[in-house]
């Protein structure tokens, strides 16, 4: 496998914990504009900046390099358990969403197994669920046509969704027959 794993758990948990008390932190600052709420909020904003890949210490942005989105695009094994690995964990982080574009363009041009097949629609999936910013989004419904099968879209259909209407918005957005077509 081209990428460590091991300590990644941990610190995507440790990305997702930063980033809510990012936004809780932020609601408080603009309820009560004291002071010493500004601080507190603006150290969360530094501490999840430095945690979410400017330093050398996280190498989040491996996935971003031409090495390792080259030998994905050649439909390396390594790159691509390390590209749908990385999907499935859905880091949320300052360029993440790019990142995963990327990762999902190159995925959406190589042969994928069956079972790498499965583990991305589950991937889709979540995605659809997620109440993250999505600024990919268009990218998972790309990834259909490599992907797509009768019995996906009928998962797709029945998938529980909650009540929010940008989480409908991408459900119905993955339904749309045009990503559909051309099926390999």
């Amino acid at each position: 496998m081209l990428f460590d794993f091991s300590n990644f758990t941990a610190k995507v948990s440790e990305l997702n914990r930063l980033h809510k008390s990012l936004h809780e932190l932020s609601d408080l600052r603009w309820r009560t504009q004291k002071a010493e709420d500004v601080a507190r909020w603006e150290n969360a904003v530094r501490a999840w900046k430095e945690y979410s890949g400017f330093g050398e210490d996280t190498k989040f942005y491996f996935f971003e390099s031409c090495d390792f989105l080259s030998a994905l695009a050649s439909g390396d094994a390594d790159a691509k358990e390390s590209a749908i690995r990385f999907l499935e964990f859905d880091p949320y982080y300052y360029r993440s969403g790019y990142i995963k574009s990327k990762l999902l363009v190159r995925l959406k041009n190589i042969k994928l197994s069956a079972s790498e097949v499965k583990r991305l629609q589950k991937v889709i999936c979540n995605a659809i669920v997620s109440p993250q910013p999505k600024c990919e989004f268009k990218y998972y419904a790309r990834l259909l046509k490599n992907i797509g099968t009768p019995e996906f879209r009928q998962k797709l259909q029945a998938l529980p969704v909650p009540g929010l209407p940008y989480l409908k918005a991408r459900q119905e957005c993955c339904l749309q027959d045009v990503y559909w077509r051309n099926k390999r």
